[in-house]
């Protein structure tokens, strides 16, 4: 079995994958790792929890978008495994054409996106990733680029952070969206917000391309979003897993061939 590791900035998530399918995922706070030893000891709880030992990995593949855990992984897979883990990263990534100016400042968790996009879906895809920011990328016959805005959390806390009387609350859609108090004015400012930008993005993009684009999505807050989205047609939460999956797959298959 490969565990495949989407390393992001507020949560790491860790999925069992056989035949790029997950079917056990994990998910920890990316603040609560910070040496090999904590994260055995996290992987072993999960493995433990869910019938499986250590020995049941054969392999790890990361997409990390915080550079300074990287060494916490590649520490974990030499010691734990005896390997050296395999990274997500663009320059493997020769079967996609990546249609922008820095190809390299790509995030790796965008990379396995459209990998996983470009192997179930095909062309003419459009991946809405919510996670710490929010991120949209378009797939026509080659990979176009997209767009980079805040996650709800993340703009819901700049506004508790930056202001002195506005609150924290729960990144949740209101029952209306007319707020009638302080927590219910930013709940629909946030959320309704992010979702009439998503669909506002994507018919701009319609439009720019002259073709109708599937929508799919990913990510934590995904789920309630996309429901309300006019335009999001599937929510696929282990979507950057399999696209990790399929790169480790992919880069095997031109190593050994």
């Amino acid at each position: 079995m490969l565990l495949a590791i989407d390393v992001g900035n507020t949560t790491v998530v860790m999925g069992l994958m056989n035949g790029n399918k997950s079917f056990d995922v994990w998910r920890i706070s990316t603040k609560n790792i910070s040496t090999e030893d904590e994260l055995s000891v996290h992987i072993k709880n999960f493995l433990d929890f869910s019938g499986y030992k250590p020995s049941s990995i054969d392999d790890i593949c990361v997409a990390s978008v915080v550079p300074s855990m990287n060494d916490v992984f590649k520490y974990y897979a030499r010691k734990y495994m005896n390997k050296n883990p395999t990274f997500v990263k663009i320059k493997d990534v020769n079967w996609i054409e990546w249609n922008v100016w820095t190809p390299n400042e790509l995030g790796a968790d965008r990379i396995a996106n459209v990998i996983s996009a470009k192997e179930n879906y095909g062309e003419n895809v459009i991946v809405v990733d919510f996670g710490t920011a929010i991120t949209i990328d378009i797939l026509t016959d080659k990979y176009e680029g997209g767009v980079i805005l805040p996650g709800p959390r993340t703009a819901i806390q700049s506004l508790f952070t930056n202001t002195a009387k506005l609150p924290s609350v729960e990144a949740k859609f209101p029952d209306s969206p007319v707020g009638k108090d302080t927590i219910t004015n930013i709940q629909s400012g946030i959320m309704l917000g992010t979702m009439f930008a998503i669909d506002g993005f994507v018919s701009l993009f319609e439009g720019e391309f002259s073709k109708r684009f599937k929508v799919i999505s990913t990510g934590g807050y995904g789920a309630d979003i996309s429901k309300s989205s006019t335009k999001i047609e599937e929510y696929i939460p282990d979507l950057t897993l399999t696209g990790i999956s399929i790169f480790y797959s992919r880069k095997n298959e031109s190593t050994f061939s």
